[in-house]
């Protein structure tokens, strides 16, 4: 019961935001700013998030051998492609991380509750690392002459946050060790991100305004969370936030909609490794 209310809300979520920003910008300019976009760009763009996608498999597969759950890189990626592919076309229901957890206990034989509290921790240190950087983002763009100021006690801040997390992590999960590591590996993805989104607006020509929309993404990444694989709010959060930039409202929806389309792509593979899972399922009954 507590799956389909999760589905059917995720659901609305997405089809309330796409037909609110719909109503707000113009179908037409949005495919002609498509249209004109350099292909060469995007596809790099789309490079750039499959990328971060691996290395986030890779932060996964630390964090289990770190705790004795022996995996090959191999298999781990796999698993964690089904996983996108599960988030992103499932609303609700098992999603991705449940299915790829039971996926691991079939397989390996190891304990459901281990593996989900790891998957756990895999996801709050790089929920935990995109909120750090809101708040660092945040001090810039609200306030330039605070900044100046704030640009000293940057490092200290950033230490403040990343004890804070560790310590957390040692309390809830009693497992700081991989801490260090992971939370390290998470800028890496986020790094690798951004760089997908700067190229996504190289493509449509903007050419300022790079660090408000680094600062937008990482606010939609969070929000995202609430919609069926990022549908609609994402493409909501650059519409709203980007009218404090000089880009206009429909390329800013024209940069989700093209992130998206990266997510999408990047999580074809997860369909195949899928498919081969359950040829395998058909040929041992």
């Amino acid at each position: 019961m507590k799956n389909k209310l999760l589905t059917i809300f995720q659901v609305t979520i997405t089809v309330f935001f796409i037909y609110y920003t719909l109503t707000k910008i113009s179908i037409y300019k949005i495919l002609e700013i498509l249209k004109s976009a350099d292909l060469l760009f995007i596809l790099s763009a789309s490079i750039l998030y499959f990328l971060s996608q691996i290395i986030s498999s890779e932060r996964l597969w630390f964090i289990l051998k770190a705790n004795n759950l022996i995996i090959s890189s191999k298999e781990n990626i796999k698993l964690y492609m089904i996983g996108i592919f599960y988030n992103f076309f499932i609303p609700g229901g098992v999603g991705g991380d449940a299915y790829k957890g039971v996926l691991m206990n079939k397989k390996f034989q190891w304990s459901l509750k281990k593996i989900y509290k790891l998957l756990i921790l895999d996801r709050l240190i790089g929920f935990g690392v995109i909120v750090c950087l809101i708040l660092v983002f945040s001090c810039f763009i609200l306030d330039l002459e605070f900044a100046l100021k704030f640009g000293a006690i940057l490092g200290p801040l950033y230490t403040f946050l990343f004890i804070a997390g560790k310590v957390l992590v040692q309390k809830i999960f009693d497992n700081e060790i991989v801490y260090n590591k992971a939370f390290f590996i998470s800028h890496l993805i986020q790094i690798l991100q951004f760089g997908s989104i700067i190229l996504i607006l190289i493509s449509l020509g903007v050419s300022d305004n790079y660090f408000t929309f680094l600062y937008i993404f990482l606010i939609s990444s969070v929000l995202s969370i609430f919609s069926f694989g990022g549908i609609g709010i994402r493409e909501y959060v650059f519409f709203t936030l980007a009218t404090n930039t000089t880009v206009s409202p429909d390329i800013a929806t024209s940069v989700g909609l093209i992130f998206t389309f990266s997510a999408l792509v990047s999580s074809i593979p997860g369909l195949f490794f899928l498919m081969g899972v359950n040829s395998k399922k058909k040929l041992s009954t």
